[in-house]
């Protein structure tokens, strides 16, 4: 066997190895260090004072864990997110500790979410 082709593949087998260590390192640091991505968290909301997301939480299979039927969310830096008491991003949200982006309602039927309307609940 020539001894140019294992040279090739030696160099080949390095150039992957390099670039799996490369992209280990930048996920890293993207990721767990910087943490540049984003968190929705769900905190509660009053459909009488404001439009809320809704769901229908009478069997507990088709609700998340925090069990809330009327609920807004938030998109916040995940950086910011230690910064929740308890996990619980609403006074930190709208204090404005912390930079949150409210998510406007929309609804999505195949989840079995609706929206609150505030004119709905002033009529009843």
């Amino acid at each position: 066997m020539p001894e140019g082709k294992d040279e090739k593949s030696n160099w080949f087998l390095w150039l992957i190895g390099v670039s799996c260590l490369i992209t280990i390192f930048c996920t890293f640091y993207f990721f767990y260090y910087k943490k540049n991505y984003d968190f929705i968290v769900e905190v509660t909301c009053d459909p009488s004072k404001e439009t809320c997301f809704q769901r229908d939480c009478s069997n507990l299979d088709d609700c998340p864990p925090n069990g809330l039927s009327d609920f807004k969310r938030y998109s916040l830096n995940a950086r910011d997110f230690k910064m929740c008491e308890n996990e619980d991003c609403a006074s930190a949200c709208e204090t404005g500790t912390i930079k949150c982006e409210l998510i406007e309602c929309t609804e999505n039927l195949e989840i079995g979410e609706f929206c609150s309307s505030l004119e709905s609940s002033e009529t009843n």
